[in-house]
């Protein structure tokens, strides 16, 4: 069988058909569940109605994901760029199912049309990151582009963290290539969400780039270099050109914007300017009240987990249960923040943060809080008193906010989160301040279906932990 078989096929339709079975799956499945909880008004459907109905709804929930914009390749940390699109999606079609069959005067369960809202969103969003993770699907569907970047310096890894942490791009990076002698054979890693390490070797000198372009099967090179001159970068662009290679490359002012590019076309030229903030108060006014009704919520759930996590942490060492420490908040206003405690009370509270499992200082119940990320949880009562948000950037000590230049205060804009880009990413045991790419990126493409995004994949993290 030719290995490229399944590339002949559009891209979309492996999407398309994914989503349409998870959505018709989920109302048929749905209704299943509503006749065993035996709830509701009991409406009862004849399998010879609830099929046809399962399938138009399926067909129009695809179609709104289609115009919202979910099937389009963007790219976006945590592949938010999808997954706000197809959260939104959902969201908007079973809102309209709800309209529809209660002004229609349909006798349509709300319960079904519920738990079909339900299950649709979690299974997509599941089935999303199980396509973008997985290996071996991406080699059997084969609709990825083999990389090489040419130039390992600050720019070059940045450049090839982003492609781990976007694999909706379906870029594969197999090496890099540089002139510098020492860096040739070393290796250059990177950790994206999956917290799956990616390394690559820096294999050899643009001179080499033929032959190991043709060894790994490479379709495309990637600059990264923002200070190579027009004349150097177009003689090298018309030797790749040459050997049927693509050419792409990052601009030289790129560090002036950061996630707020915006390019339009006129005539034949691009224009790139700043993108500027378009965020609706009513949208803050929405994250606000859903964060507050969502944190009473998860309290009440969770007060029976608060009480037998005091207990083993008594049990288990001399010293108060919560652990408080000042910390950043929302322009710059100072909070106390509550953690459970996981270390031992006579350690420096402003200490370097233990990243070893082996680490002294961490009691032995503390270990596990910290693992399973459930010492954060007091931090509940941050979000009822209004200091913290569910979902946000990470706050830090004062000490560390005094040092932030302009572009590092940007971060200070929104309220700091329990939750965020940053603690999901497998670069979270890099100082926040060394990694602020994550939290300018919330900052500026914030919306309420990116929080359901990171809140959705946050309870996987924290299940794993477990």
């Amino acid at each position: 069988m030719n290995k490229h078989i399944f590339s002949k096929i559009p891209n979309l339709c492996y999407y398309l058909t994914i989503d349409f079975c998870i959505v018709w799956f989920s109302i048929l499945f749905s209704y299943k569940v509503y006749r065993l909880l035996d709830i509701g008004q009991n409406v009862l459907y004849q399998k010879i109605a609830i099929i046809p109905i399962g399938f138009a709804c399926s067909l129009f929930v695809v179609l709104i994901l289609f115009i919202t914009g979910t099937y389009e390749k963007d790219s976006g940390v945590l592949d938010s760029t999808e997954l706000k699109s197809a959260i939104k999606g959902i969201s908007i079609s079973f809102l309209f199912f709800t309209l529809f069959f209660y002004f229609g005067k349909y006798q349509f369960s709300r319960y079904v049309i519920l738990f079909s809202y339900l299950s649709s969103t979690a299974l997509i969003v599941i089935g999303k990151l199980i396509i973008y993770y997985c290996d071996p699907i991406k080699l059997v569907l084969n609709n990825h582009k083999k990389i090489l970047i040419y130039g390992a310096g600050d720019l070059g890894v940045k450049l090839f963290r982003q492609m781990v942490d976007s694999p909706r791009m379906n870029l594969i990076p197999v090496g890099f290539i540089d002139d510098n002698d020492w860096k040739i054979g070393t290796k250059i890693k990177s950790s994206g969400f999956s917290n799956k390490i990616v390394e690559i070797p820096v294999l050899g000198k643009f001179r080499d780039i033929e032959k190991y372009a043709k060894q790994y099967e490479v379709q495309e090179v990637f600059f990264a270099f923002s200070d190579m001159k027009n004349k150097e970068f177009m003689k090298k662009r018309a030797f790749l050109k040459k050997n049927n290679l693509e050419v792409s490359f990052i601009p030289s002012f790129y560090k002036l914007f950061v996630h707020k590019v915006k390019i339009e076309q006129i005539g034949q030229l691009a224009l790139v300017s700043e993108r500027q903030d378009n965020h609706v108060p009513l949208e803050w006014i929405i994250k606000k009240n859903f964060d507050m009704a969502a944190t009473i919520t998860l309290l009440i759930l969770f007060s029976p987990l608060f009480a037998l996590i005091a207990v083993l942490i008594k049990a288990d060492s001399k010293g108060p249960v919560f652990f408080k420490q000042e910390r950043v908040g929302i322009y710059g206003t100072l909070f106390k923040m509550y953690k459970f405690r996981s270390m031992y009370t006579e350690t420096d509270p402003y200490s370097i943060n233990p990243t070893e499992k082996s680490d002294v200082r961490v009691t032995k119940i503390g270990r596990f809080l910290r693992r399973s990320s459930l010492d954060e949880l007091p931090q509940l009562i941050n979000v009822v008193k209004g200091e913290m948000a569910l979902v946000g950037p990470r706050p830090e000590m004062e000490f560390i906010v005094k040092e932030y230049g302009e572009l590092h205060r940007e971060r200070l804009k929104v309220k700091p989160g329990i939750t965020g880009l940053w603690q999901l990413s497998g670069d979270r045991k890099v100082a926040i301040h060394e990694n602020m790419e994550y939290d300018l990126y919330y900052v500026r493409n914030w919306s309420f279906f990116l929080d359901t995004a990171i809140l959705l994949k946050t309870f996987v993290f924290a299940f794993k932990g477990l």
